[in-house]
């Protein structure tokens, strides 16, 4: 065979290994495409199946506030209500276009402060490159979190709490079924007990000797040497706004804040008004507010004539519902000495209060149920620093354990 014949044989062959590298190529390429594209939606749909474990348990433990529950100090009444929240939260949160499957719901009632622990899972999640390679069911993603409604009342140690959306009322150390006064030297008068850091000095509910369900006067205009405003150095007019809309400021316990002198009643009528969704000028109780049955523990919430939902048709007239705006947080100070009405004075925060309002009277008095107590236990600080915990409302919920 001369030399032209067997240089054309080897490009034939040539060509054939060529195809060869061609075709190895393309199943190598895929390959990598099967481990960056399909990897990576794999670890998106991981991360979105946290979201939802996080977000429903978040949303469990928010039902525990909302309650009172956790000061009555046992909240498994109410779980039946967190597994409800929790399932409604991760239903509405897609996985990969699909909705989470929530696996378990369990909880750990602590000492109030108790815990839920929400597990999803996701299946069916689509693959797009890894089929080439042979692999055509996608492994199921799960993701577990464990929520807590976090009470810093008689603790030792633990993070600063800084809480906001508080209305502008300053409410005594004193236990209300006792007369504020020398009373309150006694621990049995305390709301929140100095001795033990700030515990709440009778958890529980009233059917039991504890104060959630005790009525409460936060008597601004007939007891002013005890009940108080908060003077954020802004006009009456402003104090008015801050009921309806409250101080979104962050306040920390072992601050202080300062009274606000002279007659509010003008302002504070119309501004429980508006809160309760009843009118301007109208006072008392049957007027369409929503309204609240201590009978019960924790007391149960109803949604009155005048209830936004109940107008809208989303739920009937006296429905339990779950939240309410009539629930509002206040300041409980250090009280020591009767304030001055006639002047404005700095009083030290010990605590904070979770008030269902009821009504405003005729003397422009406010009325309302005490559903819960966080006292400030020893740990002062700023609101600002790594060691505190931030939230809207007297408790807050937060996560403390994500799975990896």
């Amino acid at each position: 065979m001369g030399l032209h014949e067997r240089a054309k044989k080897q490009r034939h062959v040539e060509r054939g290994s060529t195809l060869y590298l061609v075709a190895l190529s393309l199943v190598i390429l895929l390959g990598m495409g099967a481990l960056a594209i399909d990897l990576a939606s794999l670890y998106v749909a991981r991360n979105e199946s946290q979201r939802a474990a996080d977000s429903a348990a978040l949303a469990g433990a928010k039902v525990f506030v909302e309650s009172g529950c956790v000061t009555s100090g046992d909240c498994t009444s109410q779980e039946g209500t967190a597994t409800d929240r929790a399932n409604q939260v991760a239903s509405q949160i897609l996985v990969g276009g699909q909705p989470v499957t929530v696996q378990s719901i369990s909880f750990n009632e602590t000492s109030q402060n108790p815990q839920i622990t929400v597990q999803v899972q996701s299946a069916n999640l689509s693959i797009y490159f890894a089929g080439a390679i042979g692999v055509t069911t996608a492994p199921t993603v799960g993701a577990s979190a464990t929520a807590e409604a976090y009470n810093p009342s008689g603790t030792a140690g633990g993070p600063t709490f800084c809480t906001g959306c508080l209305r502008p009322w300053l409410i005594p150390n004193c236990n209300p079924a006792i007369t504020p006064g020398p009373a309150c030297g006694g621990t049995q008068a305390f709301l929140l007990n100095p001795g033990t850091n700030y515990g709440v000095a009778n958890p529980g509910c009233v059917s039991s000797g504890g104060v959630v369900g005790e009525t409460l006067q936060i008597a601004i205009e007939t007891d002013s040497t005890h009940f108080a405003a908060v003077d954020n150095g802004d006009s009456l007019a402003n104090y008015q706004q801050s009921i309806t809309t409250c101080n979104t400021g962050q306040l920390t316990c072992g601050t202080s804040v300062h009274t606000l002198p002279g007659t509010k009643s003008a302002f504070t009528t119309p501004g429980v008004d508006t809160l309760l969704h009843i009118g301007p000028g109208i006072v008392g109780l049957n007027q369409g507010q929503d309204w609240i049955d201590t009978a019960v523990c924790p007391p149960q919430i109803h949604a009155g004539a005048r209830n936004p939902l109940v107008n809208q048709g989303v739920i009937g007239q006296d429905a339990v519902v779950a939240t309410s705006d009539s629930i509002v947080t206040a300041y409980i100070y250090d009280w020591s000495l009767p304030l001055t009405p006639a002047t404005s004075q700095p009083e030290l925060i010990t605590g904070f209060a979770q008030i269902f309002v009821t009504q405003v009277d005729a003397n422009g008095d406010v009325w309302g149920v005490i559903l819960g107590l966080a006292g400030c236990g020893n740990s002062g600080g700023g609101c600002g620093g790594s060691g505190s915990i931030k939230g809207p409302t007297m408790l807050p919920v937060r996560l403390i354990q994500g799975a990896s």
